[in-house]
């Protein structure tokens, strides 16, 4: 975790008003990550902080690509990330009253790290189901051999056949009592 000292903002030292941070993610911030999800990525972020008496306002805007492989035919390529974000800090009692977008730390708190929040920023860029995108008149931009081969087996495979160790539970299912 030594390598995320960087992402803690001193914000008890800061006046009141706008400060911007300005941070490059790469492979190695990913390394202090266990089970990442992302382990190659080159994003800029830059964090508007502003600090009031009562509230932080953190406002993340994230630009860059993450590289991922693709579910369909399993060649890696990068996916586009351009994502504004704003996280409020409360400070109170810690976890009272907390939501997605608003924590609440603790008034004798002094510093602020946000590599987790650039993280989870991050993993929530990717799409559940992660593939090329389409070209413009959309059609997969997947690798065609492995498209033809994918295209390929599921004719040959014949859908509506029965695999013959279920029928007997199939015959179960339909008798009338």
């Amino acid at each position: 975790m030594d390598r995320l000292v960087k992402y803690s903002i001193p914000f008890a030292g800061l006046a009141k008003g706008n400060h911007r941070f300005e941070y490059t993610i790469d492979d190695k911030f990913f390394e202090s990550f266990e089970n990442s999800v992302i382990s190659k990525a080159n994003v800029y972020v830059e964090l508007d902080f502003h600090k009031a008496e009562t509230v932080l306002t953190l406002t993340f805007n994230l630009k860059g690509s993450i590289h991922q492989t693709c579910d369909r035919c399993l060649e890696e390529f990068d996916i586009p990330v351009d994502s504004h974000q704003i996280l409020l800090v409360r400070f109170g009692e810690p976890g009272a009253g907390e939501t997605d977008d608003i924590i609440v730390i603790s008034h004798c708190d002094h510093h602020i790290n946000v590599a987790q929040h650039i993280y989870d920023y991050l993993s929530l860029s990717i799409p559940m189901r992660v593939v090329h995108p389409d070209d413009a008149n959309g059609n997969p931009t997947c690798n065609p051999e492995f498209l033809k081969k994918l295209s390929e087996k599921s004719e040959s495979e014949d859908l509506n056949q029965v695999d013959p160790r279920w029928e007997a539970l199939l015959k179960l299912g339909s008798r009338k009592n």
